[in-house]
């Protein structure tokens, strides 16, 4: 599964199975925790919350890296947050946002062999990026949209620069947390709604739609094949809704897409209610706000808690990073 694939590997602890998985996900001025119990197989969440910071987390996390009043402020959030859970864990997943990531879809030949293939994507960085390009970690994912050449096909490009990562890494160290596993949200939140939604995704197109402060993702998903990425970036709230109207009418217009889009799922942080009715007066497809935790089942606590279960969506990617560390 795409969800599997697109992890960013950048840091990976094997173990054995966990009965319980803390993710951890770092969006605009909050940070996520959401806490779930029991295996792969039977998750439950037993704990959910957020936190408002005084840091951007949309901002580039990397020249960061050495800022001790930074880490200090946001790995303090993290340990009061363990603390107050009175948590015995040793670890935790996290997510960053797309923002923090270079993305590109690339056509490939892939007949060449690995290293004509890294050679070819590290001199396509190197265009974006001439100065730097080696400073980047890349993950590469196969989007089977057969293209003419029959040996050719679109690869997903990742790149995240490898002072976010240390940056990420060195806050973890001070709150004495391994870092099992770092995700970019979108991708994490396809994750939640893969496992959560899979009977209903069953033979349908699914464009995926993350909402998020001044970025827009856009991820389609051919009868459980990942096929296209896309996003889009606004530049103040006034044109938010026009900016997400027209864009994904273009995206939904544009190749491997052609229109074939059954059902629209949205996360993130600005989903609003004026936002979807401009979105359902295009007609462009059914619409549905995740709830990453649809079919699990969950502790009294969070049941009784109508305030949290309402804005449950802007839990997908820490839900989706949390539910890989449930292993089988």
């Amino acid at each position: 599964m795409i969800a599997d694939l697109i992890t960013l590997n950048f840091v990976t602890i094997k173990e054995e199975i966990l009965n319980r998985s803390l993710g951890i996900g770092f969006s605009g001025n909050r940070i996520y925790f959401t806490e779930l119990v029991g295996s792969g197989s039977n998750p439950k969440v037993d704990h959910i919350d957020s936190v408002k910071v005084n840091f951007d987390f949309e901002d580039e996390l990397g020249k960061y890296k050495s800022s001790q009043k930074d880490l200090a402020n946001i790995s303090s959030e993290l340990s009061t947050y363990i603390t107050k859970r009175n948590l015995n864990i040793s670890k935790a997943g996290l997510t960053i946002s797309s923002s923090q990531a270079f993305t590109l879809m690339l056509p490939v030949d892939y007949s060449e062999g690995k290293q004509s293939i890294n050679s070819k994507i590290y001199w396509e960085l190197s265009n974006y990026f001439p100065d730097n390009y080696n400073d980047f970690l890349i993950n590469t994912y196969r989007l089977n949209n057969v293209l003419p050449c029959k040996n050719s096909d679109d690869f997903l490009i990742i790149a995240v620069q490898k002072n976010t990562v240390e940056f990420i890494k060195r806050i973890f160290k001070i709150c004495s947390l391994e870092l099992s596993v770092i995700d970019i949200d979108h991708f994490s939140a396809e994750n939640a709604v893969r496992i959560n939604y899979s009977e209903k995704l069953k033979g349908k197109n699914v464009l995926l739609v993350g909402l998020k402060r001044g970025r827009i993702d856009y991820g389609f998903i051919e009868n459980g094949k990942y096929k296209f990425y896309a996003h889009s970036k606004y530049y103040n709230d006034n044109e938010f809704n026009l900016s997400l109207t027209r864009k994904l009418s273009s995206v939904i217009r544009s190749e491997p897409i052609s229109g074939r889009v059954d059902e629209m799922y949205f996360y993130g942080d600005e989903i609003k209610d004026d936002t979807i009715e401009s979105v359902q007066k295009q007609g462009l497809a059914a619409i549905h706000i995740i709830n990453p935790f649809e079919n699990m089942n969950a502790s009294d606590i969070f049941l009784k808690n109508d305030k949290l279960r309402k804005i449950s969506y802007k839990y997908s990617a820490s839900c989706g990073i949390a539910l890989r560390n449930l292993e089988e």
